[in-house]
C-alpha cells in the first residue's frame, strides 16, 4: 500500500507508464511479460498502488524505451505548484 503522502508521485507514475504501454501496443500482460514483472505486481503500479524500486524502473526503461527522464521532470512540475 502506498503511504498517502507519497499518492501523487504513485498516481502520476503508473499514468505515465500506462501511457507509454499504450504507444507501444501492448496489454499488461504483455508488457509485464517483458519487462519480467508479474501482471499482478505491474498492475498495482499502473494503478498507483505500489511503487517500484529505482532498479524495476531502470528495467522497465531498458527493456521498453520508456523515459523515466520525462516522468520525473513532470513531477517535478506538480510539485512546484
Amino acid at each position: 500500500m502506498v503511504k498517502e503522502e507519497n499518492q501523487p508521485f504513485a498516481k502520476l507514475l503508473g499514468e505515465h507508464l500506462k501511457r507509454g504501454r499504450y504507444e507501444l501496443g501492448m496489454t499488461q500482460a504483455e508488457f509485464a511479460e517483458t519487462t519480467e514483472l508479474s501482471e499482478e505486481g505491474y498492475g498495482m503500479i499502473e494503478r498507483g498502488q505500489r511503487i517500484p524500486s529505482a532498479l524495476t524502473l531502470c528495467i522497465i526503461h531498458n527493456k521498453t524505451g520508456i523515459s523515466m527522464d520525462l516522468f520525473f521532470k513532470e513531477f517535478a512540475k506538480i510539485k512546484k505548484r
